[in-house]
């Protein structure tokens, strides 16, 4: 069953520097559709697992439309739930530059930062198991915000969007259902949404394999177009 943490939870989210350009860039938060994500399996990891029961055959293929369609509306931004700085996540999130930042936040404040512009959304703890009875594929909440153990490592926290405000297995007229398809793939890949990064961000960590001059370029870069977030740079405790 999905777990909703505290606010006082602390998260992470480590960034490439291009990534980290862009928020400083344009102050938003990007969430991505589901369907696009590098785990094949996001959001319909019950689905795999449960096609394995036999006594699941005859529900497979309302199951499969609905699952399809939780996966194209719901947009997601992922973080890490640990106390301090990992050097396994700086290893998984960066490329081969190694150049990146670390945004230590809680749960709360990511919360409050964000302007959600007057619609829903909805944050869990990932569980992470391969064992579910034929009736959870109902809940929502549980097919967004379950994996496969084989991702437990990621300790991760989870915001969502949904773009059509829950999909289900659909009992309106098939006009209905092609144009709520119709709009959610125009509404594209990625989902942006203002932040206040000023509140978000409670320490920031440039990477720890950065040469001098590049962790120089990274905070002039700060300087210039986010100074108030000059006093949350802290020193990683990573030294190698």
């Amino acid at each position: 069953m999905a777990d909703l943490p505290t606010k006082e939870t602390i998260i992470w989210r480590y960034m490439g520097f291009d990534k980290f350009l862009d928020l400083l860039l344009t102050n938003t938060i990007k969430f991505s559709r589901a369907s696009i994500a590098t785990d094949k399996h996001e959001i319909s990891w019950i689905l795999e697992v449960l096609k394995k029961n036999q006594d699941f055959e005859k529900d497979i293929e309302g199951a499969t439309f609905h699952i399809q369609n939780l996966r194209n509306s719901t947009y997601i931004s992922c973080w890490v739930n640990k106390q301090n700085e990992s050097r396994s996540f700086w290893a998984s999130y960066l490329d081969l530059s190694k150049q990146g930042v670390a945004i230590k936040t809680t749960v709360g404040d990511f919360i409050d930062s964000i302007d959600w512009e007057g619609k829903g959304f909805d944050y869990n703890r990932i569980d992470y198991r391969d064992k579910f009875d034929n009736e959870e594929i109902q809940s929502n909440i549980t097919a967004v915000n379950t994996k496969n153990p084989a991702y437990v490592d990621e300790n991760e926290i989870r915001f969502t969007i949904n773009s059509l405000n829950e999909l289900s297995i659909p009992h309106d007229p098939i006009e209905k259902v092609l144009e709520k398809l119709s709009l959610q793939y125009k509404l594209g890949n990625v989902l942006s949404r203002k932040v206040d990064l000023f509140r978000l961000v409670s320490e920031l960590i440039i990477s720890p394999y950065s040469s001098s001059w590049q962790k120089d370029n990274i905070v002039k870069l700060i300087h210039d177009y986010r100074p108030e977030l000059i006093s949350r740079i802290t020193d990683s405790t990573i030294m190698e």
